[in-house]
C-alpha cells in the first residue's frame, strides 16, 4: 500500500512538474476539481467574479506545485512576512527564460530558479518569450515578498518577482 501511494505521488509530481516545464498556461488544478458544489457555495468561491476565480485557480495550481516540490524534497518552503527570506544568489545578467506558466505568473530561468511574478506585472510577463534575456536585480521598491526585479533585456520591461527556490 505504501509503495502504491508513493508511486501515485511520484506520477502526480512528475505530471505537474512536466506541465510547468512545458510552460503550461492554464491552471493544472481548479477549485471545482477539488471542492464539492456545497463547499464552493459555503466558502463563497461560487460567487467570485470570473477574474477572481481565475486568480484563485492560478494560486491553487502554484500552491499545489510548491507543496508537491516540498514533499519531494526539491524545494524548501517559502515564508511570507516572517522576517526570514529566501534569497537568490545569482543576481545580475546572463539569464534567460527556460519556461513560464499561468500566463506569466510563474517564470523558470535557465539556472532552475523559479519566480512568482507580482500580479500587476503579469500583463507584461505574459508576453515574454522563452529565451528572453533577463537581468535579476534587488528591487529598489520591494512589495512584501517581491524583493527582486526581473528585467527583460530585449525590451526593457520590468517585473517585481518573488524568488521561490530552485527546481
Amino acid at each position: 500500500m505504501i509503495l502504491r501511494a508513493n508511486s501515485w505521488r511520484t506520477v502526480l509530481v512528475s505530471t505537474v512538474l512536466a506541465a510547468l516545464a512545458m510552460g503550461q498556461s492554464q491552471p493544472i488544478l481548479t477549485a471545482d476539481k477539488v471542492m464539492t458544489a456545497d463547499e464552493l457555495k459555503a466558502t463563497g468561491v461560487s460567487s467570485l467574479t470570473s477574474a477572481q476565480r481565475a486568480a484563485l485557480d492560478r494560486w491553487l495550481s502554484d500552491y499545489t506545485l510548491k507543496v508537491l516540490q516540498y514533499a519531494q524534497g526539491s524545494e524548501k518552503p517559502t515564508t511570507s512576512s516572517s522576517g526570514s527570506s529566501n534569497n537568490y544568489t545569482g543576481s545580475g545578467g546572463g539569464h534567460w527564460i527556460k519556461s513560464k506558466s499561468n500566463n506569466g505568473s510563474m517564470i523558470v530561468l535557465e539556472d532552475g530558479s523559479m519566480w512568482e511574478i507580482n500580479s500587476l506585472d503579469q500583463i507584461d510577463t505574459a508576453l515574454w518569450l522563452p529565451i528572453t534575456n533577463i537581468t535579476i536585480l534587488k528591487a529598489s521598491q520591494p512589495v512584501g515578498d517581491y524583493k527582486y526585479t526581473l528585467v527583460n533585456k530585449d525590451d526593457g520591461e520590468k517585473a517585481l518577482a518573488k524568488f521561490l527556490g530552485k527546481e
